[in-house]
């Protein structure tokens, strides 16, 4: 059997996309939830997305010091090259502001992706990263390992009327989780989507990816 590559009508080349695709999914339930820095959810949603709002600022805290933390997430990814957010998939027990999220899923596309190293050490020093996925879990765990403090729009459920509901607050992120950092490593999932590069031999283009992390 053979495979005719469609050249010479299209302009576009038969071997594109030539960017790769790795879904993400973290396992946020054994996270800390409680009213302080380290608490708090990991998600891109903030205090409008929900169908209840948050009952109390503390609560509404807890939710911006996930959207922090999403953040912080991604600009530790974005060290290495660009790339493009897909397929968010957001899981709470309700579509209420006091819930804590769950799981958090959402798909990542690189430009370069040879600019991905496959070597390096997770950070909790037990593991020899092997794999750009490997590589990419241990980009978000330091994120969700770190403490942070930005000013944030908060919203306030204390106050009356909108604007007054949003209030510009300093706010603090921490580890997700204090007491094992390999638990953090853990809860994340970064796997590779194969199909979603050239799939014929002769488009695919040698792994020139970097064989050290200065992180």
């Amino acid at each position: 059997m053979a495979t005719v590559e469609p050249k010479s009508l299209y302009n576009v080349s038969p071997a594109e996309p030539q960017m790769t695709y790795f879904t993400v999914s973290i396992n946020t339930s054994g996270f800390l939830d409680t009213e302080t820095v380290n608490g708090g959810r990991v998600s891109p949603c903030i205090a409008n997305d929900f169908a209840t709002k948050p009952t109390t600022l503390n609560q509404s805290l807890l939710v911006s010091r996930g959207n922090l933390r999403w953040k912080m997430m991604m600009e530790s990814l974005a060290i290495r090259t660009n790339f493009k957010v897909h397929n968010i998939v957001t899981t709470y027990a309700s579509d209420a502001g006091d819930q804590p999220i769950t799981l958090l899923a959402f798909g990542l596309v690189f430009d370069t992706p040879d600019y991905i190293p496959t070597t390096g050490t997770t950070i909790d020093g037990s593991t020899t990263t092997t794999t750009k996925a490997l590589f990419l879990q241990d980009k978000i765990a330091e994120a969700l390992n770190t403490t942070r403090t930005e000013n944030m729009s908060v919203f306030d459920p204390t106050g009356t009327g909108n604007p007054q509901q949003l209030r510009n607050l300093a706010v603090t992120a921490g580890p997700v989780l204090t007491a094992s950092i390999g638990e953090i490593v853990e809860a994340i999932t970064v796997t590779e989507v194969t199909a979603f590069a050239p799939n014929t031999s002769n488009q695919l283009p040698t792994d020139n990816s970097l064989t050290y992390s200065a992180e």
